[in-house]
């Protein structure tokens, strides 16, 4: 963690920049982290808060469509090689695509949500080939929220910031709560209109 705020602290928005793209192409280092001590120095008058904002939004969505291909070209080709056996592979394939054209754009959404899931909904969208111009739109809307969120109250706590880390259990709960309800209410909303067109 020292070596990413020593980082930040020395580098400014570029090491945001490089940092928030790790993250987002499954390198582990956390976004609270990242985002926390950046609304720190926005508390300072270091960073100020929408470049901040919209630096950490630019990453995300670079490291993002960067996993995005990883699964699409590398993961496709490792999945049907070693899958390939009787077809497997190409069936696993036509599943995993037909799942994510059914459930794949509140799958993205609400992944960007998830500590621990945010980062990792890249890789399966782009081996599914989900369509790369929603996957964007889909990724902008889901990290908004979040990199706002994190640099808000970084930028509250000022030198307290570090209790994001300690809430972290928290905020994630928060977060499955909200996932939760939108994925809800997407189902239901599919399922009615399901039920008009039958």
């Amino acid at each position: 963690m020292e070596l990413i705020i020593a980082f930040l602290s020395d580098w400014g928005y570029l090491a945001l920049f490089i940092c928030m793209v790790l993250e987002n192409m499954n390198v582990p280092i956390p976004s609270e982290i990242i985002l926390g001590f950046a609304g720190f120095l926005v508390s300072q008058e270091i960073f100020s808060f929408w470049p901040t904002i919209i630096i950490g939004t630019l990453a995300g969505i670079a490291g993002s469509v960067g996993s995005y291909y990883m699964g699409y070209h590398g993961g496709r080709d490792l999945i049907l090689k070693h899958t390939a056996k009787g077809g497997l592979g190409a069936k696993k394939m036509i599943a995993a695509k037909d799942w994510f054209e059914n459930y794949g754009a509140i799958a993205i959404f609400t992944g960007r949500l998830l500590p621990g899931v945010r980062t990792f909904i890249s890789l399966p969208a782009g081996i599914a080939q989900f369509p790369m111009g929603q996957f964007i739109l889909l990724t902008i809307l889901g990290t908004v929220p979040w990199t706002i969120f994190l640099v808000y109250m970084g930028s509250i706590l000022g030198h307290n910031w570090r209790l994001l880390l300690d809430y972290k259990w928290e905020i994630a709960a928060v977060c499955i709560l909200i996932s939760a309800i939108v994925a809800g209410g997407y189902y239901l909303y599919h399922k009615r209109k399901r039920n008009e067109n039958q």
